[in-house]
């Protein structure tokens, strides 16, 4: 199976990039950017909501998604520009220049291609099917299906000030806390044998599921097994846990029964056993096995 990636994390305050000097109001969205926005740039944010309301029914999220995987929200273009859309589409609904593009439209500015992703969509009709929106903007199967996870962890990323969004933003790494807030994401879902959670078809998941999942929404590919993640990153103690650490329990010389992620607090967030849902857990058990960092 392909390993695909989805994204969600904390808002960010300052970022290198050009992309990122922009003002906010206080009134915008209602005075409240979701955590999604730490992998959003301030300034792509708002021109992905700005956008998707020129069109009936498109979500901002699949223009995230979108540019996520074109090039990570501008951080790295190509000739083609931001947002994946071909050269032609570009030429066809870059006109008329929207407010503060730039004249003539041009594929490396933001403004435009945006909107002229926007326009792509909605060529055909207002956008109220995910898949058959997506299907609009490229003709790639493993893309339009990462466009589509995308777009789901963004729409339901946690609140930033939530205990699970303030942990992610403690994270050793960029992808532990895109893989910490994907597992956040799915607080509440029901525990699943051989679940690998909605992404994947399921409705659920087991414990090495959700790590795995969640892992493969932040980029990085690890088995499916607990006992064989515990095989994979590099041995953090107890002390040194750090969010997003993987937590596992059983024989550290054989045979791991759990696995579970680090929260912060002395929590985890995992999907404990039949009958229970994905919940925070105290990390401490007399089996404590020991705790890897995948990043």
């Amino acid at each position: 199976m392909t390993l695909l990636s989805a994204a969600a994390a904390a808002v960010v305050e300052s970022m290198a990039s050009s992309l990122d000097v922009f003002s906010v109001s206080s009134n915008s969205r209602g005075g409240h950017i979701p955590d999604a926005d730490g992998d959003i740039p301030l300034r792509m944010y708002e021109l992905y909501h700005d956008a998707a309301a020129t069109c009936s029914g498109l979500s901002w999220t699949v223009l995230a998604g979108l540019g996520k995987i074109a090039s990570d929200h501008g951080r790295h273009p190509t000739d083609q520009g931001l947002m994946g859309i071909t050269t032609s589409q570009f030429q066809q609904h870059a006109d008329p220049i929207p407010a503060g593009g730039v004249s003539p439209a041009s594929p490396l500015d933001p403004v435009d291609q945006v909107y002229a992703a926007a326009r792509t969509i909605c060529a055909s009709g207002p956008a109220t099917d995910l898949t058959a929106v997506v299907r609009r903007a490229t003709a790639n199967p493993a893309s339009a299906v990462r466009i589509v996870e995308l777009a789901d962890v963004y729409s339901r990323a946690s609140s930033g000030n939530s205990f699970i969004a303030v942990a992610a933003r403690s994270a050793p790494s960029a992808a532990a806390r895109l893989a910490l807030e994907y597992a956040g994401a799915h607080l509440g879902l029901p525990y699943v044998w051989g679940g690998d959670g909605p992404d994947r078809g399921g409705v659920g998941f087991d414990c090495s599921g959700l790590t795995q999942s969640a892992y493969q929404a932040a980029g990085i590919a690890i088995p499916r097994t607990a006992t064989d993640q515990f095989k994979t990153g590099r041995p953090v103690t107890r002390a040194d846990l750090r969010a997003g650490d993987l937590v596992f329990y059983g024989d550290p010389n054989g045979f791991l029964h759990h696995v579970a992620m680090y929260v912060r607090a002395g929590l985890v967030i995992d999907a404990p056993h039949p009958g229970a849902v994905v919940r925070l857990d105290p990390v401490a058990a007399d089996d404590y096995a020991g705790a890897r960092r995948e990043s």
